[in-house]
């Protein structure tokens, strides 16, 4: 939602997304998390339900030990990328769970993932 303030001329829409542990799908559970906090504006606020064609190149790193994002959540998010052809690389870190890029080991990793990333997106070299 707007608020009043709010600059209308910026557009909030990013131009690419670099995402670890996201939480995709706002509906209720079991499918989504966090749904309690935004209840019936879910569809308007959830990523999951809001994938277009043309949607930012995205970039989703989570681990498959997670207890808070499932991968199954995150395959099914860059599924429906893939259904409207917006690029989605996922990878996924076998055995960590949420917070893993912290840990050690996994820092430099995840920040080369990014690098690449943004790499091939042209917005550094």
């Amino acid at each position: 939602f707007d608020a009043p303030t709010d600059d209308l001329s910026v557009s909030p829409r990013p131009n690419a997304l670099v995402l670890f542990n996201p939480v995709f799908n706002n509906a209720p559970a079991p499918e989504g998390y966090g749904y309690t906090r935004i209840s019936s504006h879910f569809p308007q606020f959830s990523p999951y339900h809001n994938i277009r064609a043309g949607a930012p190149p995205t970039l989703i790193m989570v681990g498959t030990a997670d207890h808070l994002i499932p991968v199954s959540t995150s395959k099914a998010y860059k599924a429906r990328m893939d259904e409207v052809g917006s690029r989605c690389e996922l990878h996924l870190y076998e055995g960590v769970g949420h917070g893993f890029y912290q840990q050690e080991g996994y820092y430099r990793q995840t920040l080369d993932t990014v690098i690449a990333f943004l790499r091939s997106l042209g917005y550094i070299n």
